[in-house]
């Protein structure tokens, strides 16, 4: 299984650097983690940043057209870990075995960007930093690939 995370800026506070890199070794035996940090564009207007950053992500997203998108968003339906876990096990054995998760721009997607692709989710309704966010996601796609596989993790 091949799982790409599409995200804007980089990892610089040695804490989540460390809790991060932590997570994609345990991923790794399961399955090859690449991480794609992409510049975030700032040009003022919040819409307009958002529409930049988007069509940025487009770029990259369709050199990818064969990987499953998993558009990460706030407002979009939550899910818990073992839908979470589902939505990865759906992928592994019905479709490619290629997944991206995409975690957006501090201001957001274009509402161009959400229509095009159908896997929103949200992991939870609380704004975080994206540095931790980052972190999060990995705990959770390590935590779903161990509920997949009936291997047994801390609650």
């Amino acid at each position: 299984m091949k799982i790409k995370i599409f995200c804007f800026g980089k990892l610089d506070k040695k804490f989540f650097l460390e809790a991060f890199n932590d997570y994609a070794k345990r991923i790794s035996k399961f399955a090859a983690l690449e991480i794609i940090e992409l510049k975030e564009e700032f040009v003022g207007e919040n819409n307009k940043n958002s529409e930049i950053n988007s069509n940025h992500l487009f770029d990259k997203l369709e050199k990818i057209r064969d990987f499953e998108i998993v558009v990460l968003d706030v407002k979009s339906k939550q899910v818990s870990s073992e839908q979470f876990a589902e939505i990865i096990d759906n992928n592994k054995n019905y479709k490619s075995g290629k997944m991206a998760f995409i975690v957006g721009p501090s201001d957001g997607y274009s509402q161009k960007f959400l229509s095009k692709y159908s896997q929103k989710i949200s992991l939870g309704s609380v704004t975080l930093p994206h540095q931790l966010f980052r972190v999060i996601l990995a705990e959770q796609i390590y935590r779903g690939l161990k509920i997949i596989n009936n291997e047994k993790y801390h609650k």
